[in-house]
């Protein structure tokens, strides 16, 4: 059976660990800008998790709409913060990575 919240839990706990991999010196606003995409998508996320794990979905089908949503992940904070356009683009790839790997974990 598949669990979604825990999924979530793992995938923010992540987010965390991204931030201060990803954007040392900026871990609160990498925090809250991963934060806020993650509730943003979280319906989403739901349903394709869901259907991802039941086999209704594959692993590329998965993958294609979580990385449609990487607009979505619009790190204002760490924009604000001053952080490089560069870095902060590894931050939101990175966290969609991360979305994507825990979720090949379910199946």
């Amino acid at each position: 059976m598949f669990d979604f919240e825990k999924f979530f839990q793992e995938v923010k706990a992540g987010a965390v660990e991204i931030a201060k991999q990803e954007a040392a010196g900026f871990v609160k606003e990498a925090t809250s800008d991963g934060t806020a995409f993650l509730d943003a998508v979280k319906a989403d996320l739901h349903a394709w998790a869901e259907q991802y794990a039941e086999g209704k979905l594959s692993k590329e089908d998965f993958e294609f709409l979580v990385r449609g949503k990487k607009d979505l992940a619009k790190m204002e904070a760490l924009t604000q913060a001053g952080l490089a356009a560069i870095r902060v683009d590894r931050v939101r790839v990175a966290l969609i990575d991360l979305v994507i790997t825990a979720a090949g974990k379910l199946v």
